[in-house]
C-alpha cells in the first residue's frame, strides 16, 4: 500500500491542503485520519494504478466446449457440442449455447462481454483442419452470434490480445475449400490478425509448401508466439514475433525430448509460457504430450506434468497466475478415449479433475 502522504499527494484537492501553511497541526493531523479512510477504500481497487487488484479464487470461471448434450446413438455428435461454463472447482454449472453448430475454442474478451470461438456451422464428422471452419463472436449469453470470417476454407485457432481490440489466428493461405480436399490440394496455414470487428484482415506469416504456423497467441507486450514445422515434419518449434509479423525469431527448438511443441499461452504478467510438447517418439502412437513452461527471457525450461500415458492439452494460467488449466486426453484400450478438464497450481502440483462428464475440452480463464 501507498504511504498516506503518497496518496494524498495524489490526490489533487487534498495536497492543496496538505502543503497550505495555514493548516494548523492539529487540522493537518484531522485530515490524515481522513486520508487513511480514502486509502484503505482506495487500496481496495489497487491504491492506483500501480497496485491492480488481483481477482481473487470466487470471481475465477472456466469457459468449455461439452457434449454432454450428445443424445446417446447420435450418429452425428459434433452438431450437439456446446459451450459451458463453470466455477474453477467444477460446480456451478451453466450451459451458454443450444444449438447445431460446433463452437470451438471458446475465448472470452478481456471486457468480459463476448465470447470468441471458432466455429463449423455444418459440422458433420469434421476434423479441426477440414475447410469451413470460422472465427465469430457472440455476447456473453449466447445472442448475437456474428461471423469474423466468412470463406469456403479454414480460419482457426482464434485468440484476443490484452485489450480485446486485436484478434490472431490460423488461416489457410492456399484457400482450400472441400472440393480442393478431394483434389488433393495441400493446405498452407499461416499466421494472421485482424481487428475485433473482423476489419484490418493481415497475414503475417509465409510458409512454404509442407510448413505450418499455428498456435498463436498475444503476450502483454504485444508480441505473438506461434508454433512452426518444416517440410511436413510434425516437429513444431516455439517461434516468436511483433505483432506486425516482423523480427521473428525461434524461441525454443524441439528435440528428443520435446519433439513437437503446440498451444503457448503466456501468463498475465508477461513472464512465463506454458505449452504443451510430444513426448512420444515420432510415428509412436498414441502420441502422448505433456505440459511445460518457461520464462519469457528463454530461462528454466520445466516439465510439470509427466508421461503416464495420457495427453494433457491446451493449457493456460488463470488471471491471477495462481493455477492452470487443460485437459487431458486419457485412452481406454479398446480405441476409444475420454476428455476431461483438470486444474493445478502453477508447478503441476495439486492436480484434479473437475470436469463431471467424460466428454470436455479446451477450457479458458475469465473473471466473472
Amino acid at each position: 500500500m501507498k504511504s498516506i502522504r503518497a496518496c494524498i499527494e495524489s490526490l489533487p484537492v487534498l495536497a492543496n491542503f496538505w502543503r497550505a501553511w495555514r493548516l494548523t497541526r492539529r487540522q493537518k493531523a484531522a485530515l490524515s485520519a481522513c486520508a487513511l479512510l480514502l486509502v484503505i477504500i482506495v487500496s481496495l481497487e489497487g491504491c492506483g494504478s500501480d497496485n491492480p487488484v488481483e481477482p481473487d479464487w470466487d470471481s475465477l470461471r472456466i469457459i468449455f466446449e461439452s457434449r454432454r448434450d450428445v443424445p446417446s446413438g447420435a450418429d452425428n455428435p459434433q452438431i450437439y457440442v456446446e459451450l459451458y461454463t463453470m466455477a474453477p472447482d467444477g460446480t456451478d454449472l451453466m450451459r451458454i449455447t443450444s444449438n447445431r453448430y460446433w463452437e470451438h475454442k471458446p475465448q472470452v474478451s478481456p471486457d468480459g462481454t463476448r465470447i470468441l470461438i471458432t466455429i463449423h456451422q455444418s459440422p458433420e464428422h469434421v476434423d479441426e483442419t477440414d475447410p469451413g471452419w470460422e472465427i465469430a463472436v457472440m455476447n456473453w449469453d449466447g445472442t448475437g452470434l456474428t461471423l469474423l470470417t466468412d470463406n469456403d476454407f479454414l480460419d482457426t485457432n482464434a485468440r484476443w490480445n490484452s485489450d480485446g481490440t486485436r484478434i490472431v489466428f490460423v488461416s489457410d493461405s492456399n484457400e482450400r475449400t472441400s472440393e480442393d480436399l478431394e483434389n488433393g490440394l495441400i493446405q498452407q496455414l499461416d499466421i494472421y490478425v485482424m481487428n475485433a470487428d473482423g476489419t484490418g484482415r493481415t497475414r503475417l506469416t509465409f510458409g512454404e509448401t509442407g510448413d505450418v504456423n499455428a498456435d498463436p497467441c498475444f503476450s502483454p507486450d504485444g508480441y505473438i508466439y506461434y508454433t512452426h514445422s518444416e517440410g511436413f515434419s510434425g516437429n513444431f518449434d516455439l517461434w516468436r514475433m511483433k505483432a506486425d509479423g516482423t523480427e521473428k525469431t525461434c524461441f525454443l527448438a524441439h528435440n528428443d525430448s520435446l519433439r513437437a511443441i503446440n498451444d503457448p499461452c503466456v501468463s498475465s504478467d508477461g513472464e512465463t509460457i506454458i505449452f504443451e510438447a510430444r513426448v512420444s517418439a515420432d510415428g509412436e502412437e498414441p502420441r502422448r504430450y505433456n505440459l511445460f513452461t518457461i520464462d519469457c527471457n528463454g530461462q528454466n525450461l520445466t516439465r510439470i506434468t509427466h508421461d503416464d500415458g495420457e495427453a494433457d492439452i491446451w493449457p493456460s494460467f488463470s488471471p491471477d497466475g495462481n493455477h492452470i488449466v487443460y485437459f487431458t486426453y486419457k485412452w481406454d484400450g479398446t480405441g476409444g478415449h475420454t476428455e476431461r478438464i483438470r486444474v493445478a497450481k502453477p508447478d503441476g502440483s495439486q492436480e484434479r479433475v473437475i470436469s463431471s462428464f467424460p466428454w470436455e475440452a479446451f477450457p479458458s480463464w475469465y473473471v466473472e
